[in-house]
Order: structure tokens, then C-alpha cells, then sequence
């Protein structure tokens, strides 16, 4: 993958991404003030352990809007953790940052809550 493939993480991008994925008249959950898109896909986080030392970490997208993903991942993260986010795609990784608004156990797993910061 060269560097060309690799695209900031913002509002178009993810309009983007989603067009591609579900088509222009895609619809998510309407209960919700912005459409969430079931999502998934492979992620990569780098978060900061107990010691602080910065540690990949690999989940799954659940979900994703334009504001923030919801992801599967085996580690807990701290609740207003800054995070780096690789979204990788076939057509391209998608990079950014968010910050965890909430990570809850989940059958072995947890599910995180992230919003994008600048998206």
C-alpha cells in the first residue's frame, strides 16, 4: 500500500466510505438524531496502558457515523483516552483520532464507544 492510499478521516470521507459500502440511499438506525451504518471491518487503535506505554491494538468495527465508530476489541480503554485510529479498508486505510466516550464488557470483549475528534 503506498501513501496515496492513505486518507484523512473526516465527514466526506466517511459519506464517502459509507456510499461505497451500502450505496447513496443508505439508511441506518432512525431512533438515533445521526444515522448510524452497521459497519464492519478491521481496525487499529494505539492506546496508553496503566505504565503509559503506547500499545496496538487490533478490533472490529460494529457501527459508524459521521461523528464516532462503535468497535469490538479484546482490551478495556480508558474512558477520555485520546486514541489514533487505522480503519483499513480495500480501497484504502482511513486515519484518524477519536476519543472513548464509553467501553463496556461484552462477552468476552469489549465494546468501545469512540468520537472522532476533527471529523
Amino acid at each position: 500500500m503506498n501513501v496515496q492510499e492513505f486518507v484523512k478521516l473526516d465527514r466526506e470521507a466517511i459519506h464517502q466510505l459509507v456510499e461505497n459500502r451500502f450505496g447513496a440511499d443508505a439508511d441506518g438506525h432512525k431512533r438515533r438524531r445521526i444515522t448510524r451504518w452497521p459497519f464492519p471491518g478491521q481496525l487499529q487503535l494505539w492506546i496508553r496502558d496503566a505504565a503509559g506505554t503506547e500499545v496496538q491494538v487490533f478490533g472490529t468495527c460494529h457501527n459508524l457515523n459521521e461523528n464516532g465508530i462503535g468497535v469490538y476489541c479484546e482490551r478495556s480503554i480508558e474512558i477520555g483516552q485520546q486514541v489514533p485510529i487505522a480503519i483499513h479498508q480495500p480501497e484504502a486505510t482511513y486515519h484518524g483520532d477519536g476519543v472513548v466516550r464509553h467501553c463496556t464488557p461484552s462477552d468476552g470483549e469489549y465494546f468501545v464507544g469512540i468520537e472522532f475528534i476533527d471529523a
